[in-house]
């Protein structure tokens, strides 16, 4: 493993436990807290709603950190996927949640029967971690357009908003900040498959374009 992974995974690990220890720390004290005497219902009452958003908050992150691990998982064979379906399912998905947080998603698909070859599972969830990501950080009424088309060799995803964040992956190599947010879109990405391509259109720092040979 080069140095810069290994840096890599050890600041993740630090992340995680730092990550975890924060909602574990709260909830031990405020369950404390709770055990005194001579406390009021409504402050006993505030004290458990506390502990319960405390322990919400691990169970999240501990449901990251399983998802981690199965981005992480080993290769499984590549197969013909038929890009529109996947991308009108991912649509389907994030429809409503854009709408509800009044943001605008919209998808075009420019090409016919688009098969490409790729690991349906791993790519439905990169494409998912990122959208969702980006999600995320968009700002009230912003739109993120995403348009399928493609050359004679390749099929082209072209993802655009008004605030694509800088995530860096160039030529394959991923250099995000770490923590445990950006390491699930990092390793979700990877795991795609070697074909699969996202990287940030230098021309225009508010597109990124995802590319797939076709099956």
């Amino acid at each position: 493993m080069a140095l810069e992974e290994k840096d890599r995974e050890a600041a993740f690990i630090s992340e995680v436990f730092h990550s975890l220890s924060q909602p574990l720390t709260a909830l031990h004290c405020t369950l404390d807290l709770a055990l005194e005497r001579d406390r009021t219902l409504p402050q006993l009452r505030a004290s458990v709603q506390s502990a319960l958003d405390n322990a919400e908050r691990l169970r999240q992150r501990l449901l990251l950190v399983r998802a981690l691990n199965d981005a992480g998982g080993s290769e499984q064979a590549h197969e013909p996927v038929d890009l529109g379906v996947l991308l009108g399912e991912l649509s389907e998905d994030f429809l409503p949640l854009f709408e509800s947080a009044g943001r605008k998603f919209e998808l075009e698909i420019r090409r016919e029967h688009p098969l490409v070859r790729a690991n349906r599972v791993r790519l439905t969830r990169a494409l998912f971690a990122f959208v969702e990501y980006l999600f995320r950080y968009l700002p009230e009424g912003a739109l993120l357009s995403l348009c399928l088309d493609g050359s004679e060799d390749q099929a082209e995803i072209r993802i655009q908003s008004a605030s694509c964040l800088p995530l860096g992956p160039e030529e394959g190599n991923f250099t995000l900040p770490c923590s445990c947010e950006t390491e699930l879109v990092r390793r979700t990405l990877v795991a795609a498959g070697g074909d699969f391509r996202l990287v940030l259109c230098e021309a225009d720092r508010n597109v990124w374009l995802g590319t797939l040979p076709w099956a």
